[in-house]
């Protein structure tokens, strides 16, 4: 909430000190400065106690001015004026005081302040009283009789009502907030999901990639099955079959590639899950701050964030399929790599060819045994 206009006491208070710039009396007073004179009614003149005060609550401001009158007609009073400063969500009440002295004639009052005064009518229960807005215009504004207790109602009013307003504001904050959370998330599930399929792309290519190798391997192999059948020497045989064992291990190297972009697979893998999770979370947190949530045009609905977490699950599932199916080529690939160097070594009575590596393992899915994965 903020203040509409410039509160009545301190606009009053600038009408007072009006003389003080050259626009009051004497030879220096302007033409244009306002003139103010006392309002007459006609009813009867006022009966007003020793002690009053009026209240002016109105526009996210709280004004009081509070006096004690003497037989004489004159007056000493208090002036409180309660505004709100800062901005929301830090918007704060602020109460200044201030001194002045009057005077009540009929239904006539004069405020002075710091030897300036401004004119008003006390009609009944009303204290009208001219002042100056924020546009420099001037124009009435109407206090209540009151007492303290209102005036302490009044005030503790306004404070509940920037309290409010204070906290209506950092609600909105952490609602969009907390939208803007899960349309990032919403957005990372489909981001991760392009990633796994760029990966599957590459295992594949690496398998194709190792089964070019050993194709050209089974052609050495077969070079040096012929040359042993054709009672070649066996040296030469068996230095034909050592570039056999060579070609397993290129075979070999293809296949630790493999297993590089296996780790990134799932990396990525690991990072849908932990996306879509996080998803999860941060609707139901969004929930709890804006329960009737439905979503709109731009940000997903919760309906939305249940299809792409259940949608997640399984897809991961078939990609972790289809990783284990290019693991299981690339180790018959380089078991038959291994097999080639094997049978090369044989037939020239060579050393016995190296094992081969320990075959890759198997992945599965991080969303095993949630809803939306498969088995």
């Amino acid at each position: 909430m903020k203040p509409a206009r410039r509160s009545a006491i301190a606009s009053l208070y600038v009408l007072l000190a009006c003389t003080l710039a050259g626009c009051g009396s004497g030879s220096h007073r302007s033409s244009n400065s306002p003139n103010i004179p006392a309002r007459g009614i006609a009813s009867a003149p006022a009966t007003v106690p020793g002690a009053v005060g009026y209240l002016y609550a109105e526009g996210g401001e709280v004004d009081y001015l509070q006096w004690q009158s003497y037989a004489t007609g004159t007056f000493q009073g208090t002036g409180l004026d309660a505004t709100v400063t800062g901005s929301v969500p830090n918007e704060q009440v602020s109460v200044s005081r201030s001194n002045f002295d009057g005077q009540l004639n009929a239904s006539a009052v004069t405020l002075s302040y710091i030897g300036n005064t401004a004119r008003g009518v006390l009609s009944g229960d009303k204290l009208t009283i001219d002042v100056v807005t924020r546009d420099g215009s001037i124009r009435p504004f109407t206090y209540h009789r009151a007492s303290d207790a209102e005036y302490n109602a009044a005030l503790a009013k306004l404070k509940r009502l920037v309290s409010q307003a204070n906290a209506q504001e950092d609600l909105s904050a952490s609602q969009a907030g907390a939208v803007q959370k899960v349309a990032q998330d919403y957005q990372a599930i489909s981001a991760d999901e392009s990633s796994l399929r760029s990966d599957l792309t590459g295992l594949r290519d690496d398998v194709t990639g190792t089964q070019n190798d050993l194709t050209s391997e089974h052609a050495d192999e077969q070079s040096v099955l012929a040359e042993a059948g054709n009672g070649t020497d066996n040296s030469s045989v068996c230095g034909d079959a050592s570039g056999v064992s060579g070609d397993a291990s290129g075979v070999a190297g293809d296949a630790s590639s493999f297993s590089g972009d296996l780790q990134g697979f799932t990396t990525d893998l690991s990072m849908l899950h932990s996306d879509a999770t996080t998803l999860t979370r941060d609707l139901q947190a969004l929930l709890k701050i804006e329960p009737g949530y439905a979503g709109d045009g731009s940000n997903p609905s919760p309906n939305d964030v249940q299809r792409a977490v259940s949608g997640a699950a399984s897809a991961a599932s078939g990609y972790a399929e289809e990783a284990n199916h290019d693991i299981g080529q690339e180790n018959a690939i380089v078991a038959t790599a291994y097999g080639y160097a094997a049978d090369a070594s044989k037939a020239g009575n060579c050393n016995v060819a190296a094992e081969g590596p320990t075959p890759i393992g198997r992945i599965s899915s991080p969303f095993a045994g949630q809803s939306g994965a498969s088995a």
